[in-house]
């Protein structure tokens, strides 16, 4: 019997948040990794969605070399698990050492300091990766 709360909230809303692993929890807010390589056509959507809002952005179709890092909301109340907020990308293997690829908030959730919030986290798991 697992008495842990985090780990009851994962499994009781399985197939309700993205695919891959939580990294981090704070309140509401939860960071999962997602491999490019194993969960292609989940990054190829994100990818897909912000070229939406981003006139920059370079559409790729291989998504293999990269690493998805998505922010979602949880809501408890509805039982309706994690809503993504935004997310970033960072290739696994950067030769310049570049902590992000492409970042995007998504338009509804914009104002909220998670742009900032995805920025600082890069940051933080570049240097605990002693990458920064």
């Amino acid at each position: 019997n697992n008495t842990n709360p985090s780990n009851t909230i994962v499994r009781h809303h399985r197939g309700r948040h993205p695919p891959g692993n939580e990294i981090y929890r704070c309140g509401n807010l939860s960071m999962f990794e997602v491999d490019g390589f194993t969960e292609r056509i989940y990054c190829q959507n994100l990818c897909y969605i912000a070229k939406l809002f981003l006139d920059h952005k370079t559409l790729y179709y291989d998504v293999d070399p990269f690493l998805f890092y998505v922010l979602c909301e949880f809501d408890p109340n509805e039982n309706r698990g994690f809503h993504p907020v935004g997310y970033y990308s960072k290739e696994k293997y950067s030769d310049v050492g570049y902590n992000l690829a492409c970042i995007l908030t998504f338009p509804s959730h914009q104002r909220k300091g998670y742009g900032r919030f995805l920025i600082a986290f890069s940051y933080e798991l570049s240097k605990r990766e002693e990458k920064v």
